[in-house]
C-alpha cells in the first residue's frame, strides 16, 4: 500500500496526514463526552483543541527533527515535509501541557482538573494515531514469521537487517497499550479523582511511559544517545516526574472532596 491515500487535482493527501486526523478527532470526541460526564463547559475543550492541535504538531516535529538532525543538517528545508512522517509524541505531550496550563492561567480555570480530563483523550488520539507508522513503514521491530508481522521495503530495513521482509508491528502493539490505557483510565478515573486533581493525568503519564519505554526497546528504526535510545530516556524522566508528583501532591481534605 502506498503513502498517498488519494489525489484531488494538484493536491495529494497522505495516509499518515489523514490518519493523525482521525486520531485528533477521536481524542477530541473523547475530551467532549468527558467534559460533558462531569458537567464541564464545552468552550475550553473547543479552544484548546484550536490551539493544541498546532502547536501539538509543531512540537512533536520539532522535537522528531532535534533528535534526528544528521538527517535535516544538509537539507534543512525537509524539516517541514510533514507528510514523510517524524513525529515525536513526547514533543506533542509537552507543547499540550504548555498550552494547557498558559490557557488556565489565562482562564483561571483548575489545571489539574482539565488534565485529568483531558488523559483519556490522549490515550484515544495515540491508539488511533499510531496506526499512521504503518503507512510510513515506521515503529517497527526485529524480524519476525508470525502472521500479523508487517511487510519493510527493502529501502527502509535497518543495516544488517536487509535479508528479512517482515518485522514485528510494534506501532500496533503500542497502540493496544494506549486502548488498555484509555479504558483502565475511564474505568479508575472515579477513584484516582479521590486521591488529587491530576492523579488521572498523571497516572496516565507513568503508564504510558513505562510502556513507551518497553515498546520503544524492540524497535529498530529508533533514535538513539550513546547507543540508549532517546525515547526511553525521556520516558523514564516523565515517568520519574509525574510518580514525584504524584506522591509528592496533598491529598485533598474530607470536606474538599
Amino acid at each position: 500500500m502506498g503513502k498517498i491515500a488519494f489525489t484531488l487535482g494538484p493536491l495529494q493527501f497522505y495516509w499518515y496526514g489523514l490518519i493523525i486526523a482521525v486520531a485528533v478527532t477521536a481524542a477530541f470526541l473523547v475530551f467532549l463526552w468527558q467534559a460533558a460526564r462531569q458537567s464541564r463547559p464545552v468552550e475550553p475543550v473547543v479552544d484548546l483543541l484550536f490551539w493544541s492541535v498546532p502547536a501539538g504538531v509543531i512540537g512533536a516535529r520539532v522535537y522528531y527533527v532535534a533528535a534526528n538532525w544528521s538527517l535535516y543538517r544538509d537539507r534543512p528545508l525537509d524539516s517541514l515535509c510533514l507528510w514523510q512522517g517524524g513525529l515525536a509524541i513526547h514533543g506533542a505531550l509537552l507543547a499540550f501541557i504548555l498550552v494547557l496550563y498558559i490557557y488556565a492561567r489565562r482562564r483561571r480555570i483548575p489545571f489539574w482538573e482539565w488534565a485529568d480530563l483531558a488523559a483519556p483523550a490522549l490515550a484515544c488520539g495515540q491508539a488511533v494515531g499510531q496506526w499512521a507508522n504503518f503507512f510510513n513503514q515506521e515503529a517497527f521491530g526485529p524480524p519476525t514469521d508470525l502472521a500479523w508481522g508487517v511487510y519493510i521495503d527493502y529501502a527502509l530495513r535497518p543495516a544488517g537487517y536487509e535479508q528479512f521482509d517482515f518485522f514485528h508491528p510494534v506501532f500496533m502493539y503500542e497502540s493496544g497499550w494506549n486502548l488498555f490505557l484509555l479504558l483502565a483510565l475511564l474505568a479508575a478515573g472515579r477513584v484516582l479523582r479521590r486521591f488529587r486533581p491530576g492523579a488521572i493525568f498523571l497516572t496516565y503519564i507513568i503508564l504510558y511511559s513505562a510502556g513507551h519505554y518497553y515498546f520503544a526497546g524492540l524497535r529498530l528504526d529508533g533514535e538513539t544517545i550513546l547507543g540508549i535510545g532517546l525515547a526511553q530516556i525521556f520516558s523514564v524522566l516523565a515517568a520519574v516526574a509525574a510518580l514525584g508528583l504524584l506522591l509528592g501532591g496533598r491529598r485533598p481534605r474530607a470536606e474538599e472532596q
